[in-house]
């Protein structure tokens, strides 16, 4: 439980710093242009650009408090990033015990985007495709 909370809190600062120092260049929130990692036990690489050229919208991932899809002019209105985290709202308080987690979020919502597919092209399904492959350490390294 603690290392869960640990990780949760890791995250939401470290996106909160880095959508601070775009709050401070006083410009206003855009998705990402370059592959974002999204850190966790399995972390997984992900890229905006790729998703918008396929004609995702920004809220088809994102939402508000009532679960209304964000547009990319909501999101630049924003103050913060903070309010993009997932844990802001889906969190041990959260209501759907289904939804809480990270892991869970994720796999609900992309999986079925990605199996339902997007203009005809399916994503990616499998865990490998998705989630980036770690060396498992060797002991006496």
């Amino acid at each position: 439980m603690l290392k869960k909370k640990i990780v949760a809190t890791t995250v939401a600062l470290a996106a909160t710093a880095i959508w601070a120092i775009a709050a401070i260049a006083a410009e206003p929130l855009t998705a990402p242009q370059e592959t974002i990692t999204i850190t966790g036990k399995k972390p997984v690489h992900f890229n905006h650009r790729t998703h918008l050229d396929l004609g995702v919208t920004c809220g088809q991932c994102h939402h508000d408090a009532s679960h209304q899809p964000r547009s990319a002019e909501d999101i630049a209105a924003l103050s913060g990033a903070e309010e993009l985290s997932c844990a802001s709202c889906h969190n041990d308080d959260f209501a759907n015990p289904n939804l809480q987690k990270r892991k869970d979020i994720f796999h609900a919502r992309c999986k079925e985007c990605h199996q339902a597919g997007v203009n005809g092209k399916q994503g990616p399904t499998t865990c490998t495709a998705c989630h980036i492959k770690q060396k498992k350490a060797v002991e006496g390294c």
